[in-house]
């Protein structure tokens, strides 16, 4: 079986899931299913060219700022 690798966006989510339960107390399906639905996901492969440079503190403010900047 050939399975595709994935690029470096869906690594670079995958962190950022990671990084966002352990600072907001949440299991990893929690946390995708919130920036799923907030469309923080989107914002984050988005961006994830610039953002992967950064420290894991401004990863976790940007998403909670466009979060809280993209409410319905």
């Amino acid at each position: 079986m050939n399975i595709p690798k994935p690029d470096g966006k869906t690594w670079f989510l995958a962190s950022c899931v990671e990084l966002y339960k352990d600072a907001k107390g949440m299991t990893g399906r929690e946390a995708y299913n919130y920036l799923r639905k907030t469309g923080a996901e989107d914002f984050i492969t988005g961006c994830w060219e610039g953002l992967h440079t950064t420290g894991p503190e401004y990863i976790i403010d940007s998403i909670d700022e466009y979060i809280r900047n993209n409410k319905a």
